[in-house]
């Protein structure tokens, strides 16, 4: 039997107002990248004020160079200044294979699992961060490969690529 999660939009400053707040047997936040909104406090603050105990990046720190985006170099450092705990595990946009997205994918769904107090996975546009959850309810939430895609379409994953991905990615003990 597959965990259920009620999805309601949320208003962290993140890009493009992606911000997706998952509430089940634990609470997640699903959003493209924090922005600094002026005037306005740290898209950080926010976030520790919100109550997220944890982020969880899923960009390659070389996307530093997107203009509309760029990989905030300074995340670690604020998120741990407020409070808030901070990892990163990348689901870049490279030709990796399927058995390196499911290592990347799998060591992204345990820490998720992990997690006590809600927590925050975020990506450049919710794409890859929707990916990855989708990820995690196979692994831990009992979800099919098709019900955990059409999930994450409803969050933001779009991209062809990823959607290939999680359709692939077995659960743990199938692999």
């Amino acid at each position: 039997m597959s965990v259920t999660f009620t999805v309601s939009k949320c208003t962290l400053p993140v890009a493009g107002d992606v911000c997706f707040k998952l509430t089940g047997l634990k609470t997640f936040y699903v959003t493209s990248q924090p922005i600094y909104i002026w005037p306005g406090a740290s898209p950080y603050q926010a976030i520790a004020k919100a109550g997220i105990a944890s982020v969880l990046s899923v960009r390659d720190p070389a996307e530093y160079i997107l203009p509309l985006t760029p990989f905030d170099l300074t995340e670690t450092d604020q998120l741990i200044l407020n409070g808030v705990a901070y990892s990163n595990i990348p689901l870049p946009h490279i030709a990796m294979s399927q058995a390196q997205f499911n290592q990347q994918a799998l060591n992204v769904a345990a820490t998720l699992h992990q997690w006590e107090r809600p927590g925050l996975i975020h990506c450049s546009s919710g794409d890859r961060a929707s990916a990855a959850f989708a990820c995690y309810l196979i692994s831990f939430c009992g979800f099919s490969n098709t019900d955990a895609v059409n999930f994450a379409k409803s969050l933001a994953l779009q991209n062809q690529q990823f959607i290939g991905y999680v359709n692939a990615y077995p659960a743990p003990g199938q692999a």
